[in-house]
């Protein structure tokens, strides 16, 4: 709500290019102006208070004063004072009077500083983007990202969109960006300029500008002016690093289509690597035959194609291997996920065994001490001396 004032703010100043004799008129758009902007400031206050009772909520407090700290009060004040900042209705002319006795001028300087001053106001540009994206409103999306610890503000909504929709984001913010300038060059501009063919200037300036050109048939004049042409130009270098880098993303493989494009130039390389070498082997039975019948001439022509081949061999060899190492830099994360899964498990395999090994090692031992203290009990006894005892009535 607050961004579609502002842009109404902005649609009302529009029409300040213009040079009017009615000062009723002008009074009737200052006034609508500053409507919209009473209605922006309770906007903007409802809207930091209800981000303050969030606060309360979510930490569990009672006192507001907690929750409002002196920063954040300052921060609320610029915010207003920023977007207090409009032409006011005031004049000395006449409210009714269609023909007043001096020509007035629906832009003077002071309004012309106020209606430049109120593009201050596009900072409720990213916080109307992040209330209206569907990134906030999705409340598994906040769950998982609250469990990730991801803050959900501004540079990350913007992310997402560049990431969801790069063309669509780049378009946008370049149009606006060219309209936004057109509009304030064209103010700036306004007084140094013929009245038929300024607009037309202004709205040649910007494009060539911002696609850095600039033939030099039209300048700006005013301070403000070369001030907008600079912004203009700084913006269309980021703007132009901004289409090369989606294009680029647009013009890249995805990754099965990498992982066939890199097997096929393999299974290529491998097979020139084969021709190389059977053209060395060639070349060099050639060179051995031709020397063996002492031909001169054709041993040298041999031996000049045989170093050709070596040096043809050993190109397409470090070929292959350059994209081999290719190949072995695009492993895929989940095929290393479950090759760690695969060793995982056959390392908590091979330790199970190797417990039951352990445990089968400890009962045979424990059997083995059983039996050799059997044994030790029964060669003591046979060792032990037997005592003779005498029969009955014997002496």
């Amino acid at each position: 709500m607050a961004h579609g004032v502002s842009l109404l703010c902005f649609s009302i100043s529009h029409s300040f290019f213009f040079l009017f004799q009615w000062f009723a008129y002008s009074f009737m758009v200052k006034c609508l102006i500053s409507l919209s902007t009473a209605g922006l400031l309770i906007l903007i206050l409802a809207f930091h208070i209800k981000e303050i009772q969030l606060f309360m909520l979510d930490n569990s407090l009672t006192d507001w004063r907690i929750a409002v700290s002196a920063p954040k009060l300052g921060l609320i004040a610029l915010e207003v004072l920023v977007c207090l900042l409009h032409p006011f209705p005031v004049g000395s002319f006449p409210c009714l009077d269609p023909k007043p006795e001096h020509t007035f001028l629906f832009l003077s300087d002071m309004d012309m500083l106020l209606s430049l001053l109120m593009f201050l106001r596009l900072y409720l540009v990213p916080r109307a983007v992040l209330l209206r994206s569907s990134v906030l409103g999705d409340a598994s999306y906040r769950s998982i990202g609250s469990l990730n610890k991801i803050h959900f503000q501004y540079p990350f909504v913007l992310r997402v969109m560049v990431n969801s929709q790069p063309g669509r984001v780049l378009l946008i913010f370049t149009m606006g960006l060219w309209l936004i300038a057109f509009w304030v060059l064209s103010v700036c501009e306004r007084q140094h300029m013929d009245e038929n063919e300024y607009l037309a200037g202004t709205f040649w300036l910007i494009p060539i500008t911002f696609l850095t050109i600039g033939y030099g048939d039209v300048v700006p004049v005013t301070t403000c002016g070369k001030v907008v042409c600079l912004f203009t130009g700084v913006m269309g270098v980021g703007c132009t690093a901004l289409l090369v880098a989606v294009a680029a993303d647009k013009l890249e493989f995805t990754r099965a289509e990498k992982h066939v494009h890199n097997f096929m130039m393999d299974i290529q390389c491998a097979k020139e690597m084969k021709c190389s070498a059977a053209n060395v082997l060639q070349e060099a039975w050639l060179l051995y035959k031709h020397t063996k019948r002492k031909d001169g001439r054709r041993a040298r022509k041999h031996h000049r194609r045989l170093l050709a081949a070596i040096h043809m061999f050993r190109h397409v060899r470090m070929k292959h291997r350059k994209i081999r190492d290719r190949v072995n830099t695009m492993v895929d994360i989940s095929k290393m996920q479950m090759i760690m899964c695969d060793l995982s498990s056959s390392l908590s395999n091979s330790h199970r065994e190797l417990e039951k090994r352990i445990e089968s090692l400890d009962k045979k031992l424990d059997e083995m001490t059983k039996l050799l203290s059997v044994l030790v009990e029964s060669k003591h006894q046979q060792e032990r001396p037997v005592l003779w005892i005498p029969p009955n009535g014997a002496s």
